[in-house]
């Protein structure tokens, strides 16, 4: 079952000076390194990234994370996974409710604000797809997607280069490298899980697991950028195996995504 976020809910969100869940020159804790990041030579350079909302409450989201892990074998694709809040509560008949085991209020924020620029629009769902910050359609929905895929990736006429790579002394560098741009951009860093399965035992999807690939678990604004090459280096936070990383460069007004970087652990 598709799930709108309520109207009167999303009239109480405000737009926050920085994307949903960051805060700018947070500090990190000191690593414990665990597995090594290289410089996700994967992906190609121009990769378009495909964000998906989605939750472990809602029936038909199973179906459009299916479709999210095809995508993320594709080098000329990043995908990032984010699981909203807004289905917690939901009370059904069948299972109950069932709290998402990766919910956060943060990215039901980051599905408004997307959803605010790109349809003028109140309004949230899931299963949503949003792709570079541009375009948004029903996740499931395979054929729309990799139109929207393309139209994104013709809009790329600009290369602009994102590489997270492990220091010598342990800590980690984003070089960030380009023409110049107008107006600031947001060197975005995002911590992921891999690969989960989930046993879910409450909601719509009582019974059965569920499974997620690149599951963002939080977000970090490290720098701003306005062009040419720049390095930026902070202590790497201790990842488990089954974690690693991405690295946007976003347009905090458009929210448009301008180049992105995936870590390799």
């Amino acid at each position: 079952m598709k799930r709108l976020l309520p109207y009167f809910v999303l009239l109480c969100l405000v737009l926050p000076a920085l994307p949903a869940g960051a805060e700018e020159g947070a500090v990190a804790k000191k690593p414990v390194i665990t597995a090594t990041v290289s410089a996700g030579f994967s992906k190609t350079p121009d990769a378009v990234v495909a964000e998906l909302f989605t939750s472990q409450g809602c029936s038909s989201c199973p179906p459009a994370q299916d479709v999210q892990q095809e995508l993320s074998r594709r080098p000329e694709i990043i995908t990032l996974e984010y699981h909203v809040d807004y289905w917690d509560n939901l009370k059904t008949w069948r299972g109950g409710t069932w709290k998402d085991t990766f919910s956060d209020s943060a990215w039901t924020q980051r599905q408004v604000d997307y959803n605010r620029r790109i349809m003028n629009s109140e309004q949230g769902f899931t299963p949503e797809t949003v792709i570079d910050g541009r375009f948004q359609d029903v996740g499931s929905k395979k054929s729309n997607i990799l139109t929207l895929l393309d139209e994104a990736a013709a809009l790329r006429r600009v290369h602009y280069s994102v590489s997270p790579h492990l220091t010598p002394d342990g800590n980690m560098t984003v070089t960030v490298n380009g023409p110049g741009i107008k107006k600031e951009a947001r060197v975005v860093l995002l911590r992921l899980i891999k690969e989960a399965a989930i046993d879910v035992k409450g909601g719509e999807n009582k019974g059965t697991t569920m499974r997620g690939h690149n599951i963002v678990t939080a977000l970090m604004v490290i720098g701003t950028w306005v062009g040419g090459k720049e390095d930026y280096k902070f202590a790497l936070p201790s990842f488990k195996d089954n974690e690693s990383c991405a690295v946007l460069l976003q347009d905090p007004e458009t929210l448009h995504i301008l180049g992105a970087g995936l870590c390799s652990m």
